[in-house]
């Protein structure tokens, strides 16, 4: 049975081309096309698709093929390189490569980048040396197509729109992502106020006095074009007063969290970051801070919203074949985001008094 390089070399004799010739056409050093050859070195995947799209073949057809009757015959069509990261000559038979498409390798590269919010060149560094992915050469060459397309091929057979022509394992993403989480953290809870009061039917009924003479005043306001300036500030007094009025009713632990730094949503720094649980949240699901900076409360320096609003922040690091990381920031909406039952008015503490103070201020509810 010939070898892989041994292939490779009869291709070349029957095409009549020199290492020289496929060395400057492909822009691969005349060394590296050498020692493929003689079968010292392994092509990485990129070199490998120039090689067999300047050939005009598929890797299929590099390898020999034997019939179900064990004759030797010609590689079929229906055979697929499947490059990979153990190897890039390992092979799937076309059956199993639609298998996988509709089952196992179910997001493409296009996908990741949408997920991950990076360019393809990124995704390229950084993702797919370390997952699994079939490819589907889509049989062209400068602009015209010269083999069969096999990416078409498949998007008739699975009835489904395959845009991509590299498609790769879900499983071995959703590892990935996993294993290369550096920290998830929270800064802030945000908090019903109620849970902060001695009485709460008390502070309800204060509460919606308060509400009461604003919507009077604001009535009379809307009313009134030529109403003094005056009447506004008292409008805007009434308010503030309204947002405030829990203090005056606070519980004990009420009085031993307001005394605590309350988080700073102008110096969201300051406020310490407690390890928490991963969110049982899917990938797909996680915030990328560039979705929102279109939001009035996403500030010019950074992620306020996401500190104000007690989101977990999850820091991810990626490596690429030669040792260099850079980091991905992501959030999470809290989980356990808690909600009024008598006063929709909320008070922002930090993380780290919430944990202190949680199972007191929940057996009271």
């Amino acid at each position: 049975m010939l070898s892989l390089n041994e292939n490779i070399k009869e291709i070349l004799r029957e095409k009549n081309l020199t290492q020289k010739k496929v060395a400057e056409k492909l822009g691969i050093s005349e060394c590296s096309i050498s020692r493929y050859l003689k079968g010292t070195r392994i092509p990485q995947e990129e070199d490998a698709r120039k090689i067999a799209d300047f050939l005009g073949v598929y890797p299929k057809e590099w390898f020999p093929y034997s019939n179900d009757d064990g004759t030797e015959g010609e590689a079929p069509a229906q055979e697929v390189l499947k490059p990979s990261r153990q190897s890039w000559e390992q092979l799937r038979t076309w059956p199993e490569a639609i298998k996988a498409l509709s089952t196992t390798h179910t997001i493409s590269v296009q996908d990741i980048c949408q997920i991950l919010h990076a360019p393809r060149s990124w995704v390229n560094r950084y993702i797919l040396p370390h997952i699994d992915k079939i490819y589907l050469p889509d049989g062209k060459r400068a602009g015209k197509e010269v083999n069969t397309n096999w990416k078409e091929v498949a998007a008739i057979q699975l009835g489904k729109d395959m845009q991509d022509s590299t498609w790769c394992s879900k499983e071995d993403f959703d590892n990935l992502i996993l294993g290369s989480i550096l920290s998830v953290t929270k800064q802030t809870k945000l908090i019903p106020a109620e849970l902060l009061v001695q009485d709460k039917k008390a502070f309800a009924a204060e509460y919606e006095q308060y509400t009461q003479k604003i919507a009077d005043l604001a009535k009379a306001l809307n009313e009134d074009p030529l109403a003094p300036m005056e009447k506004y500030a008292e409008l805007a007094d009434l308010k503030k007063q309204q947002a405030m009025c829990y203090r005056r009713q606070l519980s004990n632990e009420g009085r031993q969290i307001m005394r605590s730094n309350l988080p700073a949503v102008m110096n969201p720094d300051a406020t310490k970051s407690i390890p928490v649980r991963l969110p049982s949240v899917p990938i797909e699901k996680w915030i990328f801070p560039e979705d929102i900076k279109d939001f009035a409360e996403i500030e010019e320096n950074g992620h306020r919203y996401f500190f104000k609003n007690g989101y977990i922040r999850i820091v991810l690091s990626f490596i690429d074949t030669n040792g260099n990381a850079v980091r991905k920031n992501f959030y999470v909406a809290d989980p356990e985001a808690m909600y009024h039952k008598l006063v929709e008015e909320y008070v922002l503490i930090s993380e780290e008094v919430w944990q202190m103070y949680a199972i007191r201020l929940m057996s009271r509810r």
